[in-house]
């Protein structure tokens, strides 16, 4: 019943054509399925065909930016995500937050760190304060790899801090790691003239 009236309230707002067919309809109530039990290929497959022919709108959009980084489909991923991220705003901040992190990470992988330090930054706008230090970490790396080390110094000290603040699973090993990164920036700025 509450799936039907998902799909009903998505057909009726506009999210899907009302000209759509039932059938269509289905796909889309069985792609919110599949993305929602993370089987991400499935959902995938099923929003980039209704995407073919519909056009989806800013959410589905962002949910199959979603399903293409989980795919290890980076650049896919990357573009999708630019291409609606405008359209976001909307959006309650941590689901932003959520698409913004996607895309930096997408992006970060490709080594396109340039392109990844504003959606990192952004990111930071919206996420919950336990989930900074991830998002400073990476903005730390990022300044390492396009040599600005005065802001990866500053990224690095406030990525520590937030760790030592908040609890995560990869906590002594991030902070272990930035420790030793602060370390050479540090002594690289020293030894700079």
């Amino acid at each position: 019943m509450r799936r039907l009236l998902i799909i009903l309230t998505l057909a009726t707002t506009g999210w899907l054509p009302v000209a759509g067919q039932a059938a269509d309809k289905e796909l889309l109530g069985r792609a919110l399925d599949y993305f929602q039990g993370a089987k991400y290929h499935e959902c995938m497959l099923i929003l980039s065909r209704l995407d073919s022919v519909y056009t989806l709108n800013p959410r589905f959009r962002a949910f199959l930016g979603v399903c293409y980084y989980h795919e290890a489909a980076y650049d896919k991923a990357a573009k999708q995500l630019a291409t609606v991220m405008d359209d976001t705003e909307a959006f309650a901040p941590q689901e932003r937050a959520v698409y913004r992190w996607t895309c930096a990470e997408s992006l970060f992988i490709l080594q396109r760190y340039q392109e990844a330090i504003p959606h990192y930054e952004a990111m930071l706008a919206v996420c919950r304060p336990e989930e900074r230090a991830d998002a400073l970490y990476r903005l730390g790396f990022c300044s390492m790899y396009t040599a600005d080390w005065h802001a990866a110094e500053e990224r690095l000290e406030s990525a520590i801090a937030y760790y030592n603040q908040y609890r995560s699973a990869d906590r002594e090993a991030r902070l272990t790691q930035a420790s030793h990164m602060l370390a050479g920036i540090r002594q690289r700025l020293k030894d700079k003239p």
